[in-house]
C-alpha cells in the first residue's frame, strides 16, 4: 500500500506540473489472453499483481484471439477485431505481452519486475490527452496529441479502442474477473493517419460510437495510442484517468482540499465559480472505484463516500474552466 500511496502522490504531482520538453510515456501493455486458457489462468494472476503496483505508468489492454480456444466468449465478442490485433503481431501462444509495440518472449512468469522497469521512466516527443463526454449510451472522443519535441520522420498511425475496464466473467479456467477487456476499435483496426503537428501545438481527432448492451456503461473507456507502422514502435498512449498536464494556452490541474478529512459519509470539495461535469474517485492502489457524470455542480461540489472501504482515495473534479485533484482519507 505504501508504494501505491507514494504512486499516487506523484500522480498528483504531475497533474500541476507546467509543461515540458518532452512528455512522460506511458507503458503501454497488450496482454493476449483467453478466457478458456488453463496457462492463462495460472500466469495472469502474478501479473496483474506486478503492473498494480505501477498505476499510473501503465496502460494495458487485454486482447483475446482464439488461441488456444476458439470457444473463449470474450474472443467471440469481436472475432474480426480481436484476431487482426493479434495477427498485427503474429501472437502464436497465450498468454503473451507485447510492451510498446515489442513482443515479449511467452515466459513464466509472464512479465517480470526487472522486464518492466526497463520500459518505466521513458519519455516521449508527443502527449496523448484524452476527454470523453457522455450522452445516454452515446460516447463522444476528443484526442489531442501534442508535440512537445521534433518527431522523427516516418509514418504514423492514431489508434483508440473501447475498453471495459473491469468485467465479471467466468470462463473456462479459473479466472472471474477480466481487466481492461479489448471491446471494439473506435478507430479502423488498422488506424488513423496520422501527423504529428509542429512543436508546441497538437494535432485533434474527434470519434464517436455507441456502446453496446452487453457492456458496462459505467465501466467503459477509450484508450488512444499513436504507432509507427515499420517497427510497430507505439510512440506514447493515453486515456482519461491519466492526470492533466499543462499545456500552451491551456489550464493545469489544480489542488484543492477535502473537508472533511478524513471523511466519514459525505466529502466537499470548493472549485470557485467552477461547474463540475466529472467527479471521478480513484481507490489507493489507481482503480476506480466511483464516478459522477454530468453532477453540474457549481462552487461548493459533494462527494458521497459513505460505501467507501476505510482507506486512501484520490479525487478528480473535471469542471467547465479547469480540472481538480485531490487527496481523500475515508474512516
Amino acid at each position: 500500500m505504501q508504494k501505491n500511496t507514494l504512486l499516487l502522490l506523484a500522480f498528483l504531482a504531475a497533474s500541476v506540473a507546467h509543461a515540458q520538453d518532452s512528455a512522460k510515456k506511458y507503458v503501454l501493455i497488450e496482454h493476449f489472453t483467453n478466457s478458456n486458457c488453463s496457462n492463462c489462468g495460472s500466469r495472469n494472476p502474478a501479473f496483474y499483481n506486478l503492473i498494480n503496483q505501477y498505476p499510473a505508468d501503465i496502460h494495458h489492454i487485454s486482447i483475446h484471439p482464439p488461441i488456444p480456444y476458439s470457444n473463449c466468449a470474450l474472443y467471440l465478442a469481436n472475432t474480426t477485431e480481436n484476431s487482426a490485433r493479434s495477427n498485427y503481431y503474429g501472437i502464436f501462444g497465450t498468454p503473451s505481452l507485447v510492451i510498446n509495440g515489442e513482443s515479449q518472449p511467452l515466459s513464466n512468469p509472464l512479465l517480470t519486475t526487472l522486464t518492466l522497469q526497463n520500459y518505466l521512466g521513458q519519455t516521449s516527443p508527443v502527449r496523448v490527452q484524452v476527454s470523453e463526454t457522455f450522452n445516454g449510451n452515446n460516447r463522444s472522443v476528443n484526442v489531442k496529441v501534442h508535440s512537445l519535441d521534433p518527431v522523427p520522420g516516418s509514418t504514423y498511425k492514431l489508434y483508440a479502442a473501447a475498453v471495459e475496464k473491469t468485467l465479471n466473467y467466468q470462463g473456462g479456467n479459473s479466472e472471474s474477473v477480466h481487466h481492461d477487456v479489448f471491446r471494439d476499435m473506435v478507430t479502423d483496426i488498422n488506424g488513423e493517419d496520422f501527423t504529428p503537428a509542429a512543436v508546441g501545438q497538437y494535432a485533434e481527432f474527434n470519434f464517436n460510437y455507441t456502446l453496446n448492451a452487453n457492456w458496462n456503461a459505467n465501466e467503459m473507456y477509450t484508450l488512444v495510442w499513436v504507432q509507427r507502422p515499420s517497427n510497430k514502435e507505439v510512440l506514447n498512449s493515453g486515456t482519461r484517468f491519466d492526470p492533466v498536464v499543462s499545456a500552451a494556452g491551456e489550464p493545469a490541474a489544480q489542488n484543492i482540499r477535502i473537508l472533511p478529512n478524513p471523511v466519514t459519509d459525505v466529502a466537499t470539495a470548493q472549485i470557485g465559480d467552477d461547474t463540475a461535469r466529472q467527479i471521478e474517485v480513484f481507490a489507493g492502489n489507481g482503480q476506480r472505484v466511483s464516478v459522477d457524470v454530468d453532477s453540474a455542480e457549481t462552487g461548493m461540489v459533494s462527494i458521497p463516500t459513505a460505501e467507501f472501504r476505510p482507506g486512501i482515495y484520490f479525487v478528480k473534479i473535471s469542471g467547465e474552466k479547469g480540472v481538480y485533484v485531490a487527496k481523500m482519507v475515508k474512516n
